[in-house]
């Protein structure tokens, strides 16, 4: 038997898909993994650095509600502005911290503007990625008009009013 006739035979070609279908699964788990790591190193951040967020003292040692927080993006009412970074208050009133850099694109609308036309208590919606810091790099940040107050005066879309009651 030669190298040639054992590398054409069946069993060979059997042996190579089963190689080949191992190495997808391996490779489509260890991405799960890199993706559940980096929301909980965002998430053990977030906690370490609670106090710059927010001026307090200590540790964030209480458990967050519905788990890691979204560390890819955030929408809701801008509460502060100290530019390179803002801060955005969700739905929820979760604040996070965003920071803007020279690849950020800020729109109004349709209309591209700089950083320093954003205002406080305008509704934005941010898209980027978390940093070391806890912070989300913005790479897209768009001012939109704010969302319909709905019950009890918390800011909630029709479709969220519908869903609710």
């Amino acid at each position: 038997m030669d190298i040639r006739s054992v590398l054409a035979s069946r069993t060979m070609k059997r042996v190579m898909i089963g190689l080949g279908v191992l190495a997808a699964v391996l490779f489509i788990f260890r991405a799960g993994m890199m993706v559940g790591y980096r929301q909980a190193k965002f998430g053990g951040r977030l906690g370490d650095n609670y106090y710059r967020a927010f001026g307090e003292g200590g540790r964030f040692d209480r458990e967050l509600p519905g788990g890691f927080p979204n560390a890819h993006g955030v929408a809701g009412k801008i509460v502060g502005i100290a530019l390179p970074t803002f801060v955005v208050a969700d739905r929820d009133g979760v604040e996070k911290i965003v920071l803007v850099t020279d690849d950020t694109v800020v729109r109004r609308f349709r209309d591209e503007i700089e950083p320093e036309d954003m205002r406080a208590d305008e509704f934005a919606v941010i898209i980027g990625s978390p940093n070391e810091e806890a912070q989300i790099e913005a790479k897209l940040i768009r001012i939109m008009p704010p969302l319909p107050e709905g019950p009890a005066g918390s800011p909630m879309g029709p479709a969220m009013i519908i869903f609710r009651e």
